[in-house]
């Protein structure tokens, strides 16, 4: 619909002409421009388009002070993550994922020998045999904190248990 004057627009949105001016600065569109006694007219949908699609610019606008807010909490978030043992440097992270992939990978390829020779005639005790090895392949790499000098298995079994 049509709107003929900056008064009627202005009273559509219940703001001043002052408002629909600025607006209109900042790209609000109108429909026919008017001129020195000529009223400009407004597609009334259109208008209402562009100021739900600016009002959700704004809002979805990062400031700086929002963006300062926002690293803050993160290094908090992180200093506490630390502090209850949940966030390891990664300085000491590596070693034991690489002691764990390096054990894992040990136990792993010496297996197919070893299960050559015990692998039982019976179908069902060879399934068994196959995903309990499967298994402690997995465990072995979920064990990755425990890994390194003084990796004990049995007690790292344990440990799962509880």
């Amino acid at each position: 619909m049509n709107i003929v004057g900056q008064q009627q627009i202005a009273d559509l949105f219940a703001v001043s002409r002052e408002t629909i001016d600025s607006w209109q600065k900042e790209g609000m569109p109108v429909a026919v421009r008017g001129g020195p006694g000529t009223s400009s007219e407004y597609n009334s949908r259109a208008c209402i388009d562009w100021l739900v699609d600016r009002e959700l610019r704004k809002a979805q606008a990062v400031r700086p002070q929002d963006r300062l807010a926002r690293a803050q909490a993160d290094k908090i978030e992180m200093e506490n993550a630390e502090r209850r043992g949940m966030l390891i440097p990664a300085d000491q992270l590596e070693p034991k994922l690489k002691a764990a992939f390096v054990a894992a990978r040990e136990a792993w390829l010496e297996a197919p020998q070893r299960l050559a020779r015990e692998l039982p005639e019976d179908l069902r005790l060879r399934e068994e045999m196959l995903q309990a090895e499967f298994e402690a392949f997995l465990n072995r790499l979920a064990d990755w904190a425990c890994a390194g000098p003084g990796y004990d298995e049995d007690e790292a079994e344990a440990n799962r248990g509880k």
